[in-house]
């Protein structure tokens, strides 16, 4: 999972949830994605659609999130 800059930051691992259409209970938006982020590379990145209790990456470890479509790219190890 990225964040805007230039170029878009790394910021966060984890997964997407295809085919979702919330969050709790918050409908995405159509260029959003529900992730879960299992790995956190850079805790101070502000998240791309913060919530009331996650504004940044380090508060988002093992938590299911929104995330702009285009900031979401396949990573292959």
């Amino acid at each position: 999972m990225y964040v805007d800059d230039s170029p878009p930051r790394l910021v966060a691992l984890g997964r997407v949830y295809e085919g979702s259409t919330s969050v709790h209970n918050v409908p995405l938006g159509n260029d959003q994605v529900k992730v879960g982020v299992e790995e956190v590379l850079e805790a101070d990145a502000r998240i791309p659609v913060p919530t009331q209790e996650v504004q940044l990456v380090g508060q988002a470890l093992n938590t299911f999130l929104a995330w702009s479509t285009h900031l979401v790219k396949p990573f292959l190890e």
